[in-house]
């Protein structure tokens, strides 16, 4: 992994930790404008030729495009 990408994947780190953050607060704002931020950094990882599809996954994961599922013994 190069330096850029280990750069982008720890402000992507310090970006899930302030989202949850946000999210506890019930900052919305806060949380849309965050995940602005993840949008940008993935938009900056494919202009560099930058594999992105792990943080695809990141970004579906933080804007609700994966759903979350209780496990069968939880109720939902």
């Amino acid at each position: 992994m190069s330096e850029f990408e280990a750069e982008l994947h720890r402000h992507v780190s310090a970006l899930r930790k302030l989202i949850a953050s946000a999210r506890t607060e019930g900052n919305d704002l806060a949380v849309d404008s965050l995940v602005g931020e993840l949008e940008g950094l993935i938009g900056l990882a494919e202009r560099n030729d930058v594999d992105t599809a792990q943080l695809q996954q990141v970004l579906a994961a933080e804007t609700g495009a994966i759903p979350i599922v209780a496990p069968a013994d939880e109720p939902s």
